[in-house]
């Protein structure tokens, strides 16, 4: 069988990270807190980018008031 290799866009230290707390939660152990951290803080530092790219959305508002409207 021949293996091709893959590249990723998402950096190592973030795939190690997912494999750690997949690994946790598949486990039924709480996930540590240095990755919890460094999760939330990836988390709230993407968050801040698509918030001041995009601004506030309010797409699930609309959908509700157009749904009630018919």
């Amino acid at each position: 069988m021949n293996t091709a290799e893959t590249t990723s866009a998402t950096p190592p230290d973030v795939l190690d990270d997912m494999k750690a707390v997949a690994d946790d939660l598949a486990a039924g152990r709480p996930v540590p807190p240095e990755v919890a951290r460094r999760v939330r803080e990836r988390s709230e530092k993407v968050q801040e980018q698509l918030l001041q790219q995009h601004g506030v959305r309010q797409i699930a508002v609309d959908l509700i008031r157009q749904g009630r409207e018919e």
